[in-house]
């Protein structure tokens, strides 16, 4: 079972309400014997701490408290539970192999253990597991967050272990302020505009009001949001905080409708229901301050900038826009990989008109990854949906891996605190090395771990011939190749025949003769451009049978260098498809890199957009009630191209956003431009098939429209979405339907449900900085969209943009000054 959180629910209403029901403790009791029922035949002593059958513990344990209180359990059922809690944390516990880490696994499973500890204290596991729960605990004091960066479904599984875990091991005494403080932080994730979007799941709204009525204490608002309502109500309670009261409702009921509109009399019976408690106390849900703002991850020691959040207040209704910044999130677990900069969420009046970045979304898995951000791709593919790995031999093409991107991943390097484990295939801490594991490097969240030594680099051929040019490191140091020329090919770089993991024979090795497989021949540009040929022996476009295949390796590079700050990028032209032979990386295996580094690193090594955030670059202001804010990425895509993105939110909310992107020369040629993901119309449901490619579109006009998402459930128009951008010379636009994850597109009713990828783009000049201009206006269903289009008028320079809609009138300028005027 994933977790008893109804039950835990269950009993809070019955004590909140004064033990008053009587018939919810007898449900209560017959629930908890049921558990005495199943539990301790066969293996199942290790459910009741073990995996998602941990989940809701804690409430179990408080179950079991309020029984034993009211003498409601024999002697013997208490007996046999106590047993049951020893065996269950006996078997379900190798601590050497257990997952330490500050996530949703760790902290939703250990959350009840720490409860038993309370209620148990002198359990014959006891002292053992208070140090298991002491090393879980130092992993977010240390660093001071989390290591999970997303919210739906997670957050509140983290949540709720973390609550339980606080209570049970004293720490809302010892560390009250912190706790306050970290769970503040997802607060600045809520708003009042009945919908809402998360960096990795869909958070569809569910309209069933009668059944949200019928049983507040049970109702999920949002879909995916399991047992948020409540985790924001024991918050709530623990710190008697209106704010985290208003966050409680959000979640449970949608939020009240924006001021002037009536509130059913069924949403405030409901309201009552549900929180009567607070009420008693003269607790009233209130909307938390403050408008546009940068929020930090680890707030009160590392301070890094996770997201930027464009609103006037969170009002019911309001116009609010999230971009995530974080640019170290990678293939490490549930995480948005690789879409630093893109912006998840955009709701205007109970209506979301931009969020497709569902669970599991990432560059790795979903490639390529062009998700309401800037792209930038490969001249010779489809926009978009073109992958750049699977280009063959005939057109050259650039592996160009972004370093950082190596740091805090499951292919990672050791650091200070981490050690990668070969034997396991994990990382250990080094004062600590015998007590658990972490999936990544935690040191490379908070850039602790940015000196990278580079010992070897490696690719194996997957078609017969390859040609490549010398493998360079990239950054803001410059460029440094890894050896200095074609006549100066040190021995420890080898061509190897390989069948499976046995080396067969050596084809050839630096300062070797020339010969039939391996040769010097002429590039694609002056006649002094030479490239290193490899040919496996076989056919055009066939690769060798039996698992044989021809590997390139290169040794003892012995280089030591900051990734961040020096060499940012590992970057290598070739024509011809090239793979590292490791395999999928990533929490579900679906990207295979060009080429791995040090015998296990990779990551990834096409499309990789690998940004570094220019923290002096973060704004976010207000002025009256619009919004401004601005990031910029370098090393975004090239190892010297920066994207610069400005946004203006009005107090009607419109979303006028500036891209500018600065491309170094390994860009030259390439094809740029913002994507905007809009909702299909609804009869392409039925075009139920991924990745459809290029949608019917005139690459002249210049903007596009489409229904929004999802609405609020007191929004009783359905609200569409038009998207202009501006029409500069050499701009082109077009539409692209691709897959989206499936905690979108199964919840609207297909396996894939294409999304209209509507998108303009320019052909990049290195040097030379393009500018783009967007205009997101929404609109009610019935409107015309011609007539909203004609109202539109924008004027792009390389200093400034503006843009008018109607008699609204807003201005960008190339240093962040910026002004709307009516």
């Amino acid at each position: 079972q994933r977790g008893a959180w109804e039950w835990d629910r269950l009993l809070s209403r019955y004590l909140d309400g004064g033990r008053k029901e009587k018939n919810v403790i007898v449900i209560l009791q017959a629930y908890f014997r049921s558990i005495l029922d199943r539990e301790g035949k066969g293996d199942r002593y290790k459910s009741f701490f073990y995996g998602h059958g941990a989940w809701g513990s804690g409430g179990r344990l408080r179950i079991y408290q309020e029984l034993v209180r009211q003498k409601m359990l024999t002697a013997e059922e208490q007996a046999l539970f106590r047993e049951i809690i020893s065996e269950s944390l006996k078997s379900s516990f190798d601590y050497s192999m257990s997952e330490r880490s500050a996530n949703n696994r760790p902290y939703g499973v250990n959350g009840g253990t720490a409860i038993a500890l309370q209620m148990f204290p002198d359990l014959p596991q006891a002292k053992s597991h208070r140090r298991w729960l002491d090393a879980q605990w130092l992993e977010l004091a240390e660093y001071g967050d989390t290591t999970e960066t997303n919210y739906y479904p997670y957050g509140p599984i983290y949540l709720d272990g973390l609550l339980d875990m606080a209570e049970g091991m004293g720490k809302f005494e010892t560390e009250r302020q912190f706790l306050h403080a970290h769970v503040s932080r997802y607060l600045d994730y809520v708003h009042g505009g009945g919908v809402r979007g998360n960096p990795n799941s869909g958070s569809l709204v569910d309209l069933d009001r009668k059944r949200a009525y019928a049983d507040p204490w049970n109702s999920e608002y949002y879909k995916g949001a399991r047992n948020d309502a409540h985790v924001w109500y024991r918050l709530a309670k623990e710190y008697r905080s209106p704010e985290f009261l208003w966050a409680s409702e959000q979640a449970s009921l949608g939020g009240r409708p924006p001021e002037g509109r009536e509130v059913p009399a069924g949403y405030q019976a409901a309201l009552k229901r549900r929180y009567q408690w607070f009420l008693d106390q003269g607790i009233e849900p209130s909307v938390p301050a403050g408008g546009a703002k940068i929020g930090y991850y680890s707030p009160q020691k590392h301070k890094v900038p996770e997201r930027l959040y464009l609103c006037p207040n969170r009002k019911s209704g309001k116009p609010f826009a999230s971009f995530y910044l974080y640019d170290r999130n990678n293939n490490y677990m549930h995480y948005n990989d690789d879409v630093m900069g893109q912006i998840y969420e955009y709701c205007v009046d109970g209506a979301k008109f931009l969020h497709t970045s569902g669970k599991y979304n990432s560059n790795a898995m979903k490639l390529p990854a062009s998700y309401d951000a800037f792209w930038v791709q490969h001249p010779s593919l489809e926009f978009v949906t073109g992958r750049v790995g699977a280009i063959p031999y005939g057109t050259w093409k650039a592996a160009s891996m972004p370093l950082p991107g190596l740091l805090n991943s499951r292919r990672a390097p050791s650091s200070e605190r981490w050690k990668y484990n070969a034997e396991i295939d994990l990382f250990r801490r080094k004062d600590d090395p015998d007590f658990g594991y972490a999936h990544g490097n935690m040191d490379g969240y908070w850039y602790l771990n940015n000196e990278f030594h580079l010992k070897s680099f490696e690719f194996e051929l997957a078609e017969s011939v390859v040609e490549m040019r010398i493998p360079r490191l990239s950054g803001p140091k410059g460029d440094r190749l890894l050896f200095d020329g074609w006549d100066k090919i040190p021995s420890e770089f080898k061509v190897l025949e390989k069948k499976g993991e046995e080396v067969t024979r050596l084809i050839w090795k630096g300062n070797d003769p020339w010969n039939e497989y391996v040769t010097l021949a002429q590039g694609p540009k002056e006649e002094s451009d030479r490239v290193l040929r490899i040919w496996q022996g076989t056919e055009e476009n066939s690769e060798k049978a039996d698992d044989t295949r021809f590997v390139v390796q290169l040794d003892e590079i012995d280089f030591t260098f900051d990734a961040s700050k020096g060499y940012t990028r590992l970057h290598f032209e070739h024509n011809g498809r090239i793979r590292s032979g490791r395999g999928g990386f990533g929490t579900r295996g679906a990207h295979e890199a060009g080429f791995s580094l040090n015998g296990r690193m990779e990551y990834l090594t096409y499309d990789a957009r690998g940004g570094i955030l220019e923290r002096d670059s973060l704004r976010a202001e207000n002025r009256g009630e619009d919004s401004y804010g601005q990031f910029r990425y370098r090393n975004y895509f090239g190892p010297r191209s920066s994207w610069t993105r400005q946004t203006v939110l009005t107090q009607e909310g419109y979303l006028i956003v500036r891209d500018s992107y600065l491309p170094c020369e390994s860009m030259n040629g390439y094809e740029a431009g913002p994507c905007w993901l809009l909702r299909p119309e609804l009869d392409w449901k039925n075009d139920d098939q991924p990745d459809r490619g290029p949608i019917g579109h005139d690459p002249d006009r210049n903007w596009f429209h489409a229904p929004a998402w999802d609405h609020a459930w007191w929004q009783k128009e359905n609200k569409r979405l038009l998207v202009w951008i501006h029409p500069g010379e050499g701009k082109t636009f077009g539409v692209t339907a691709h897959d989206t994850t499936p905690d979108i597109s199964r919840m609207m009713g297909s396996n894939y449900y294409p999304t209209q990828n509507s998108h303009g783009k320019a052909i990049l000049k290195a040097g030379e900085t393009e500018v783009f201009l967007s205009v997101l206006v929404p609109f009610t269903e019935g409107e015309k969209a011609d007539p909203i289009a004609e109202k539109i008028e924008t004027w792009v320079t390389d200093e400034n943009c503006r843009a008018t809609i109607g008699k609204v009138a807003v201005s960008i300028g190339l240093q962040g000054e910026w002004k709307v005027s009516r």
